[in-house]
């Protein structure tokens, strides 16, 4: 059942829309809501490795259920003529009429380059956009591609329509819709707009589209008078529980404890773009906690991906062999995740400590560790590169707000299965956020090696440092070069959206000659 509460104030008030619903284990159209100023929440459903909301698209409305993605800022779903739908698979071509496929990047550009062995895709569980049912739907001149780490992959064009999100009705909102794509869910990214697929330094340039950023999502419900701040806070809850949260135009002070830091969202590749483009955050240590002793297992200043779209956490691979070696575990050669030799006493206390600029989330290792046919594995990745990736695994231990007008992300310990709530909207800064005590030291290194230096336990690794005369964004030049090359290699976790084209390889002689005139 759903009720919505609309509250006229003063003339020169906005009304206030709040939201309540009730989360179920599977989807359900059930959502009670309830009013707020400025702000609305919606449901996000743990399905295994997704969190995902429901939307509805176009006049009158379909629905569509899309994975809710920090690390991408795209919005897109799959077309009614998808040709891998199974629903579809009646329209498959004969085998003397199946075409080959000509295209630069592999992708198929006619139904009849799509055989029926490959029309299995389940189109009904999240659902598809009907383009021709709705009345409000515009396409324009240009067309997206996003391929995938899976090796699934989405194209088909740009275009518009109205978006409602429980209730709340967002206009003109920019969207792919697939007319092929081999994927069993769409995404919804709401991400930085530098992050965009149409944006020229890590997209190809198909449609004459180079540089093009555009208001998404949550830059739309600003400009739309819905929320006041493009900012949102993300609960997703913990692993016993289906139930989950994401607060656009406010924060909830009922899902957290303790203080509610604030870390600048840092910009690894400052020295070829002037914005961030990631929601990054600068991870400064990492660490265990045990009743005898502490052991540091870095103490470096790196990047860090805060990621909904991602289920691990993808971590340097010395350092999750340290991690390993220090909980008697080893990397397992066919996942990379490490697995423990016997999984932990429910009555343990050990903690891993992440540090962010003096601001410290501690995660019982009991609660970190996921347990797969009898054998436990902490969820971290090893990985070939300088950075951390921070998927559902780490961010479900902590309450997240988002602020992409200020370049800022505060975070908190997770409070779970809260049930009453304290919303408070944002309309400036974050309320009750305060900075970090590092704040005015977070940029990211990029060391030749991981080591330990220090000591993340140690009275300095959270004590205050103050805001210097003159703050630097410090960064390597030639390893943000190397860096985006990995990047571009390898930028793809699950269901994140990669960039590889046949431009790689020019945009990869390009990055070596400008190299060359750094050096």
């Amino acid at each position: 059942m759903r009720s919505i509460v609309l509250v006229s104030l003063l003339a020169f008030t906005q009304a206030y829309l709040k939201l309540d619903f009730e989360k179920t284990p599977k989807i359900s159209d059930e959502l009670t809501k309830r009013a707020d100023n400025d702000s609305f929440i919606a449901p996000l459903l743990n399905g295994g490795e997704l969190y995902t909301v429901q939307i509805a698209v176009g006049t009158p409305p379909q629905n569509l259920t899309v994975q809710l993605d920090t690390g991408s800022s795209d919005l897109w779903f799959v077309s009614a003529s998808n040709p891998y739908c199974k629903n579809n698979k009646k329209f498959a071509p004969k085998k003397q009429d199946l075409m080959p496929i000509t295209s630069d990047d592999g992708f198929p550009t006619s139904p009849n380059q799509v055989p029926k062995a490959l029309r299995n895709i389940n189109c009904n569980k999240y659902g598809f956009f009907n383009a021709s049912g709705s009345s409000t739907y515009s396409r324009n001149d240009t067309n997206f591609s996003l391929s995938y780490g899976d090796e699934t992959f989405a194209s088909g064009p740009w275009g518009t329509d109205t978006i409602s999100l429980n209730g709340v009705k967002v206009e003109n909102v920019t969207f792919g819709l697939a007319s092929f794509s081999n994927s069993t869910n769409p995404v919804f990214g709401i991400g930085l707009p530098g992050d965009e697929s149409t944006y020229a330094m890590f997209s190809e340039d198909t449609n004459g589209t180079t540089n093009t950023q555009y208001s998404n999502f949550p830059l739309q419900l600003k400009q739309q008078g819905k929320i006041d701040k493009v900012a949102y806070s993300i609960y997703l809850n913990s692993t016993k529980s289906k139930q989950g949260s994401i607060l656009f135009g406010a924060v909830d002070h009922s899902k957290y404890s303790g203080p509610l830091y604030t870390l600048p969202i840092v910009n690894r590749f400052g020295h070829l773009v002037e914005n961030p483009y990631e929601l990054e955050v600068t991870l400064s240590g990492l660490g265990l906690q045990r009743a005898t002793s502490n052991i540091t297992l870095f103490d470096q200043l790196l990047p860090a991906l805060l990621d909904t779209g991602t289920t691990y956490t993808y971590m340097p691979s010395s350092v999750a062999q340290y991690l390993a070696n220090q909980t008697n575990g080893v990397i397992d050669k066919k996942t990379s995740l490490i697995k423990l030799a016997k999984c932990p006493s429910k009555k343990s206390n050990d903690t891993i400590v992440f540090n962010f600029s003096g601001a410290q989330i501690k995660i019982k290792m009991v609660d970190f560790v996921e347990k797969h046919k009898g054998k436990c594995y902490l969820p971290c990745v090893s990985q070939e590169s300088s950075f951390f990736l921070l998927g559902d695994s780490f961010m479900r231990h902590v309450y997240t707000v988002f602020d992409l007008d200020d370049k800022e992300i505060s975070i908190a310990q997770a409070n779970f299965n809260s049930t009453k709530e304290d919303i408070e909207e944002i309309s400036s800064t974050v309320p009750s956020a305060v900075k970090a005590p590092q704040y005015y030291s977070s940029y990211v290194d990029f060391p030749t090696e991981i080591s330990v230096t220090g000591d993340i336990f140690a009275p300095q690794a959270t004590e205050f440092v103050p805001k210097p005369n003159n703050t630097n964004n410090k960064t390597n030049f030639t390893q943000d070069l190397l860096d985006i090359e990995n990047m571009l290699l390898r930028r793809h976790y699950e269901n994140r959206a990669t960039t590889l084209s046949t431009s790689l390889p020019i945009f990869l002689i390009a990055l070596s000659a400008v190299t060359a005139l750094f050096l």
